[in-house]
Formats: C-alpha cells, sequence, structure tokens
C-alpha cells in the first residue's frame, strides 16, 4: 500500500507540474520601477510622464493615468502612488502638463476647450489640446509594457479632477475602464443649466453624447470633510453649484441622475464618499484603488 501511494504521490506531482506548466503567465513588464520619460507626438509640444509599477508588474498589468492638481506636480503625484502600487500588477502613469505650454486652467483643467480669456474655441476640436495627449499616452505604454490592453484607468484629484469628469463627458469613446474624479472645485454640470463650461448651455459648448457619456464607469469620490476654500473658484457660476466641494460634487452626480432619468438612458456613474478627508489626494488615491482596479472590462465594472 505504502508503495501504491507513493506513486500516486508521484503522478499527483508530475501532473500538477505539467498544468502549472500549460499554465499562461504573463512575461514580466517592460517598464519597471520608478522613472520618467517623454511622451513626443507628431505637431505637438513634448511632455514629461512620470511612472511607478508594482515590483513584478506583467505586461498585462492594469496601467492607470494620474491627473496632477493644480500645483503641476506629476512627480509628486507619482511618489504617492508608490507603496499603493507596490505588491500589485500596477503601472502608473502621470503625465504633466506644465504652465508654459498650457498656461492656466482654461488649458488644463478645461482641456484647452476654451482659451485664457475664456472664449470658447472651435467645440469640435476636442483632442486638440490637453485631451489629445491621453490616449496617445496609453498606446505608448501599453507598447512600452508590451501589453494587449484594450482600455486603461484614470484618476484625477482637484484639478486633475475636473480634468478626468469633462474628458469622460468630451471624449467619452475613449477606452477608459473606469475614472475617479476626486475632489474636483468644481463641474460642467451635464445639462444646460448653465452656459460652457459651467454647463452645455450655448451654441460653442462641445457635443455631449449623453447616452456614451453616462454608459461610462465614473466614479465622483469626495472627502467628507473637504469644505475648505484654498484654491476653489468664488466667482457666481461656480457658487451657484455649492459652496464647497463636497457641495459641488453632490450637486453634480445628482444632476447627472436626473439628466439621465430625463432622458431614459441607461447610467453607470457612481459617487462615494470618504469620511474624514479633506482636500488630500494621497488619501483619496487610496481611497480610488479599489474602484480603479475592479474591472478590466470597458463595457462592465
Amino acid at each position: 500500500m505504502r508503495r501504491g501511494w507513493g506513486i500516486l504521490i508521484a503522478m499527483a506531482l508530475i501532473l500538477t507540474g505539467a498544468l502549472a506548466a500549460c499554465t499562461p503567465i504573463a512575461p514580466e513588464s517592460g517598464l519597471l520601477g520608478t522613472g520618467r520619460f517623454e511622451l513626443r507626438i507628431d505637431g505637438r509640444e513634448p511632455i514629461p510622464v512620470y511612472y511607478v509599477t508594482g515590483a513584478h508588474a506583467t505586461s498585462q498589468a492594469t496601467i492607470i493615468v494620474v491627473m496632477h492638481g493644480v500645483e503641476r506636480n506629476a512627480a509628486e503625484y507619482r511618489d504617492s502612488w508608490s507603496d499603493l502600487v507596490r505588491d500589485r500588477d500596477i503601472v502608473v502613469v502621470a503625465p504633466q502638463f506644465g504652465d508654459d505650454d498650457f498656461p492656466d486652467a482654461e488649458n488644463y483643467n478645461l482641456g484647452g476647450l476654451t482659451d485664457a480669456d475664456g472664449d470658447d474655441q472651435d467645440a469640435s476640436r476636442v483632442l486638440d489640446g490637453a485631451y489629445g495627449y491621453i490616449e496617445p499616452l496609453f498606446e505608448h505604454v501599453r507598447g512600452r509594457i508590451g501589453g494587449d490592453q484594450t482600455g486603461f484607468s484614470m484618476f484625477g484629484h482637484s484639478a486633475g479632477a475636473q480634468f478626468v469628469h469633462r474628458y469622460i463627458e468630451f471624449v467619452p469613446h475613449a477606452p477608459v475602464d473606469v475614472a475617479v474624479a476626486a475632489n474636483a472645485g468644481w463641474y460642467t454640470m451635464p445639462d444646460e443649466s448653465a452656459r460652457f463650461p459651467y454647463g452645455l448651455d450655448g451654441d460653442d459648448a462641445p457635443a455631449f453624447d449623453a447616452a456614451a457619456a453616462f454608459g461610462r464607469h465614473l466614479v465622483v469620490l469626495l472627502g467628507t470633510d473637504d469644505v475648505g476654500t484654498k484654491n476653489l473658484r468664488r466667482d457666481d457660476d461656480a457658487g451657484a453649484q455649492g459652496h464647497t466641494r463636497l457641495d459641488r460634487g453632490r450637486e453634480f452626480f445628482e444632476r447627472a441622475v436626473r439628466a439621465a432619468e430625463r432622458q431614459n438612458l441607461p447610467f453607470r456613474w457612481e459617487m462615494h464618499e470618504v469620511p474624514g478627508v479633506d482636500h488630500d489626494q494621497v488619501a483619496m488615491a487610496a481611497a480610488a484603488v479599489p474602484f480603479l482596479t475592479a474591472s478590466g472590462d470597458p463595457a462592465g465594472g
């Protein structure tokens, strides 16, 4: 009997090894560690991109594009993700849109949809500004790591959250699996309650494909203690959205819910509040990770 059991155990070990050998293992990512590269697109100014990866990230890693805030400090945002990705199959890339080439909120927070004087530009040129860098960045990173991902995730805090929620609104067919907009200072409401850029009213507002936009997985993430006023836009139009970032985020989400209901459209946006967190991008990034890694299916999630 002992000899029989020994033979069975040996056969089981051989079979286990054979099955393991047949199981495909994604190769190591071609972009590992922490560093910086330049993204170059024909006809455009190059931009620096800062990256950090999990220690054993593979070619099939989740790619997260992280958008910096008003200080244009992409390297610091990248650094704050180091511990978050350490043991995960994740590649984080943080593009930097500097003040020289993308001056003022109009050319970053608004993606270049209006100029610095507040005059609306040709709404058909949505990708001519900062928004036009995001999908090429994803494609560049996918090539660098040797993957075949069909989509990427996005995270933005404060000014970066303004960039992210408008990207979902006005570039809704980009291959974004899930986007998290955390603690934005003010919003482009997805209705005609105000003139663009505070809403969709006006002949020069960019085209808004409500079915496509509401069908994307956007998470509006709000810190319950984000009620301060530092760097908070306080003109009449922004003030009409609420007195604090928390109020404005809630209003934005409720307006979106009502707009989708009026048009009887499927709605995949979510709102979540992070208890006890103020205008802190590090804490909000940690809260965002479960959403950003929950699904790799652009239509699911």
